[in-house]
């Protein structure tokens, strides 16, 4: 992203979109919002961060957002504003399309630019806003960050239209400089592909996975190392077997051991069950119940018949089996509420998997059958 972020500046041309996907609690909002950090810190980026779901208008959601950077650029000075003119017209417009009824001042009048940004079509008057605010931006020598959370979970009429503005700005001869990064569930890229199917071309797909030994080694012992606090080997051991590489569990755990330790400087093996123990019951209340407490009579039936796969993906024909149905068909409707929910996603045709690493652990210590 440095890189990525850096070359845009220098060419003051956008990118390849970058879409960041895995499961939930590897760290990918915080990634998006450590990104969108470091870009507002360096003083040339405009950056809005927006969370998608499906009973959120995409097109509003980006107005809003759009409209507080587009304020703070302006506050600084006669420059930016004679330069954003024309923007702050086709912004009106885009405005005035996706939500008429919304307040947005700029502290002058502004008319709404005709011919641009208000044809009613999202993708078409997204394209025409992203563009004449990029070239704004281009004469201040800045860019446009655009920063979209569970994107998967933005209605599908809008990924199409997302995914349609984004490779027109992108087919430019001198694409404008703004860039797009979004996150979300595996799910993401075939969501993506199904809304438009040259999707799987327009982006840049990255995963973020779980955590090696060594990597969660480092997770726990650097902070301890930093307050002077050192890990006896066989506590450290536990505590990484425990994690098994999960980045939520992993951060509940040291959080949980630092506060049961019984010595200022060291971490021991005692003090490591304590902790693990602790984090796991956080856990467990937090994350893993509340969602099972979520779940049908029905959809906790196919969750306990995925568990016996682990963490998965099971297939769909084994959970027809295991379930007792007849047909794949029998399934399709809790199948697709989980989904919807967000609890599983299918990593391939036929299969199904947990979208929290741990549930089939959690499933099988927890709950009776």
């Amino acid at each position: 992203m440095d890189l990525s972020l850096a070359q845009i500046l220098a060419d003051s041309e956008g990118d390849r979109p970058i879409v960041i996907s895995g499961l939930r609690g590897v760290g990918k909002t915080v990634l998006l919002n450590e990104i969108g950090r470091q870009a507002r810190e360096s003083g040339r980026w405009a950056v809005i961060k927006i969370e998608a779901s499906a009973g959120r208008n995409l097109g509003q959601a980006i107005a809003r957002e759009l409209h507080g950077a587009l304020r703070s650029t302006l506050s600084m000075g006669e420059n930016a504003r004679a330069r954003f003119g024309r923007a702050l017209r086709v912004f009106k417009s885009f405005q005035m399309s996706v939500d008429p009824g919304g307040t947005y001042g700029f502290g002058v009048e502004i008319a709404p630019e005709a011919g641009y940004a208000d044809s009613g079509a999202f993708e078409r008057d997204l394209e025409d806003l992203l563009r004449e605010v990029g070239l704004a931006f281009r004469e201040l020598d800045q860019a446009l960050l655009l920063l979209v959370d569970e994107l998967q979970d933005a209605p599908r009429n809008d990924l199409n239209a997302l995914n349609l503005a984004l490779h027109a700005l992108g087919q430019e001869p001198h694409p404008v400089p703004v860039m797009m990064v979004g996150t979300g569930l595996p799910s993401l890229p075939a969501v993506l592909a199904d809304a438009t199917s040259y999707a799987e071309r327009l982006y840049d797909y990255r995963r973020l996975d779980l955590l090696d030994d060594e990597q969660t080694r480092i997770a726990l012992t650097r902070p301890a190392e930093r307050s002077g606090v050192t890990w006896v080997s066989e506590a450290l051991d536990r505590a990484v077997e425990a994690i098994a590489g999960y980045p939520y569990f992993a951060q509940a755990c040291g959080k949980h051991v630092w506060d049961v330790r019984s010595l200022a400087d060291e971490i021991g093996l005692e003090d490591a069950e304590a902790g693990v123990l602790r984090a796991r019951d956080e856990v467990d209340q937090g994350l893993y119940q509340s969602r099972w407490d979520r779940a049908t009579p029905k959809q906790r039936e196919l969750l306990q018949a995925m568990a016996e796969d682990g963490d998965g993906p099971s297939a769909i024909q084994d959970l027809v089996t295991r379930t007792g149905k007849r047909r794949t068909s029998d399934l399709s409707v809790s199948r697709n509420e989980l989904i919807k929910n967000g609890h599983v996603f299918a990593p391939d045709r036929g299969f199904l998997a947990f979208t929290v690493p741990g549930m089939a652990d959690f499933i099988h210590r927890t709950v009776t059958t």
